[in-house]
């Protein structure tokens, strides 16, 4: 059995949370692209032959290990500076429009684990009222 539940309200600092650690984890893998694409450039360079570019290609690769945590850093703050922007914009629309309604069914495994609840003398079912979500 389906409630449905109202998301009225995003908290931001949750999301901060988890965007910024998420978005330091894609900065890394990005960084470490651009590291390789660099060192690649780099090896292609100097296989050549003797090209006079001996001390290019040793700043190549030095700018590509440092593009690691730079990359990392960056996409991190301004991920989340992005996404923290739409919360904010959400949690305003959301209190002049209203929120997005979500019907929500328990897991199949907690439905299972749960005893059944039987009413006290003279009550019927329980029924939990519906609830709004406002915040965590």
């Amino acid at each position: 059995m389906a409630k449905a539940y109202v998301l009225k309200k995003i908290p931001l600092w949750p999301v901060i949370r988890v965007c910024f650690v998420v978005f330091i984890i894609i900065g890394i893998l990005i960084g470490i692209l651009y590291a390789l694409l660099l060192s690649s450039w780099s090896f292609l360079i100097s296989s050549l032959g003797d090209s006079g570019l001996g001390d290019e290609v040793g700043i190549l690769r030095g700018i590509g290990l440092i593009l690691i945590p730079l990359i990392a850093i960056l996409y991190a703050v301004f991920g989340t500076i992005v996404v923290a922007i739409w919360v904010l914009i959400y949690n305003l629309i959301a209190s002049v429009v209203g929120g997005i309604e979500l019907m929500l069914e328990p897991a199949a495994e907690l439905v299972k684990a749960a005893p059944p609840q039987s009413p006290g003398a003279g009550e019927g079912p329980h029924v939990p009222p519906e609830k709004t979500i406002t915040g965590f």
